[in-house]
């Protein structure tokens, strides 16, 4: 995959406008599209009874008013709890959201960045995935309007032989030690960009993931000073929760 050598990052808006809003609602979602992010990114699981659902966490405590794990629930259960109070009384209206829903209301405003969280625990999400999107013709588009990523490669692999014209990504936790070549040239042979934390982005790393023609993301820079550091670098695409803070565009 060529990579253009100057041009505005892609604006990743993390789970929404996750800095105004609370993050994986329509409201942060909606928030997100007036900042003009060109992709927002969401985190996917799988309900009880197998609807994609999104939320970050595999427990409901920290942004719902539920309790206990999101695979022991169905989805109308989950559609009933308050996602929205934790962050501000004012959004006390939001709920969980579905994968279908987004696609609904959120396309063809923004793109979206799909992160298949711990999908290990999930068997057959990778397929479920696929199917909504096949469904939807959604693969078929000459410009991709979705990308999907994950930290788990075997993951992300699978999702590239179901859909191989969908842009696939891996993310990289901090490691002091790097990415080494070798694991660069693997990732190389299915992963179209590679989402390294801000902790270890550097133009060197940059410029070692083009030359093996992968595109560069990395997340989640919520510090303008950063951003636009970032932007200077050429990356192409830059995750926050606070979209507002990129440079205007001409």
């Amino acid at each position: 995959m060529s990579c253009p050598q100057s041009f505005s990052p892609l604006k990743i808006a993390h789970r929404g406008a996750a800095g105004y809003c609370p993050e994986n609602t329509m409201a942060s979602y909606k928030k997100a599209i007036e900042l003009g992010a060109d992709f927002i990114e969401i985190d996917i699981r799988l309900s009880r009874d197998g609807e994609l659902v999104v939320i970050h966490d595999p427990t409901l405590e920290r942004t719902t008013d539920g309790i206990g794990y999101v695979c022991d629930q169905d989805f109308a259960v989950l559609r009933q709890l308050d996602a929205g109070s934790w962050f501000h009384r004012d959004f006390k209206n939001e709920c969980i959201p579905s994968f279908e829903e987004l696609l609904d209301r959120l396309l063809p405003q923004a793109g979206i960045l799909i992160e298949l969280k711990t999908p290990s625990q999930y068997p057959g999400i990778e397929e479920k995935l696929a199917g909504e999107i096949i469904k939807r013709n959604l693969h078929q588009k000459e410009t991709p309007i979705l990308m999907v990523q994950s930290f788990d490669t075997r993951s992300v692999k699978k999702l590239h032989l179901l859909l191989p014209s969908i842009p696939v990504g891996v993310l990289i936790k901090h490691n002091p030690k790097g990415i080494s070549g070798k694991k660069l040239k693997e990732l190389s042979a299915f992963a179209h960009f590679i989402n390294p934390k801000q902790t270890m982005m550097t133009a060197k790393l940059k410029k070692r993931i083009h030359e093996h023609g992968m595109k560069t993301f990395t997340w989640t820079v919520n510090n303008q000073k950063k951003i636009r550091k970032f932007e200077r670098m050429n990356l192409d695409g830059i995750t926050t929760d606070f979209p507002d803070l990129f440079q205007k565009r001409p």
